[in-house]
């Protein structure tokens, strides 16, 4: 690890269901090839007694600890204020709100109150890093990753907070991201500064939310990403972020291999594994070795997502449902 990745706190917010899918695999490897100081699971009260067993077996001598999020930010408030939002919204959802997913971006948030140092990083629990991966410029300032994602609700939201419009290309979305936390405490004064209804700055944002897009209203990434662009100018430097985030269309988590994780870290600094079912085509040509043998990992992704099985693939972009329903699947 270079000197420009001085050492910091790094926070997994989760449910006790994801810790147990991905701690066989992803909490030593973070240690391992991220500048972490100590490693942070935030949780409720079930995670933390699980964690706290694992610190003193599976763990034991690892910088590895749990914080209770209820020390954070309340989480049935946030709950019952956003189905409070949802319920005068007088037309049918086409996907339902996760109130648990708005609450652990307020978690990330409220962790810059008790940051111990200058800079925090939060970490997806999904995502396994394949590499050493350097998280501060050579000036020793920290680095956004951009990807290609673009959801309008949430720049809507941020407008609606801070006055600020997209002002970007591409998105400050990624599996992570590495916080300052002086300006995490200055975005938050700046929503709770805003005139809309609330004291909190969580109350803010769910006001904030316009109902055409409750579902998908508000990105802890690009509200922080936004606002720093934009007010402090510089501060960070940027690079495109090279992951698999559709690692379980080929592979199990509880499958993975250290050959699968060391071909896949020849053109990846880390892989995803969502929840979702494995797809038999997909598993299959993962561990072909005519594949295995003659392609990068990369290739053989591009491969995939060009051959149009999974919808039509242009410029990083795929659209799944064939009705213009873009995603980027990297």
């Amino acid at each position: 690890m270079s000197e420009a990745s001085k050492k910091i706190q790094v926070i997994i917010p989760t449910i006790t269901k994801d810790y147990l899918r991905m701690r066989h695999i992803q909490p030593e490897r973070v240690l391992k090839y991220l500048p972490v100081s100590e490693l942070i699971f935030i949780g409720n009260k079930e995670l933390c007694d699980l964690i706290n067993e694992d610190s003193a077996d599976k763990f034991a001598d690892l910088p590895i600890r749990a914080v209770n999020e209820e020390e954070l930010v309340k989480r049935q408030p946030v709950v019952d204020l956003i189905n409070e939002r949802v319920k005068k919204i007088d037309y049918e959802l086409v996907s339902p709100v996760r109130p648990g997913w708005y609450y652990q971006q307020f978690l990330k948030m409220s962790f810059s109150k008790i940051c111990e140092g200058d800079h925090y990083m939060s970490w997806d629990m999904d995502t396994v890093p394949l590499r050493n991966i350097e998280m501060f410029d050579e000036d020793k300032r920290p680095v956004f990753d951009i990807k290609n994602e673009f959801i309008p609700g949430y720049f809507k939201t941020i407008e609606n907070l801070l006055g600020l419009k997209k002002i970007k290309e591409g998105s400050f979305i990624s599996e992570h991201m590495v916080f300052r936390k002086d300006y995490m405490q200055e975005v938050i004064r700046a929503i709770e500064g805003s005139p809309l209804a609330g004291t909190e700055y969580w109350e803010k944002v769910i006001e904030a939310i316009d109902e055409d897009y409750i579902t998908l209203g508000f990105s802890e990434f690009e509200t922080y990403g936004t606002y720093v662009t934009a007010k402090h100018t510089d501060s960070y430097s940027e690079r495109r972020f090279r992951s698999l985030r559709r690692g379980s269309w080929f592979v199990k988590e509880s499958d993975v291999t250290e050959d699968d994780l060391r071909w896949l870290s020849g053109d990846y600094d880390a892989v995803t594994f969502e929840n979702a079912d494995q797809i038999p085509d997909m598993v299959q040509l993962f561990r072909n070795p005519k594949y295995r043998n003659n392609m990068s990992a990369k290739k053989f992704y591009e491969t995939i997502l060009e051959s149009g099985y999974f919808g039509e693939y242009k410029d990083g972009w795929l659209d799944a449902g064939g009705e213009g329903d873009w995603y980027a699947p990297v």
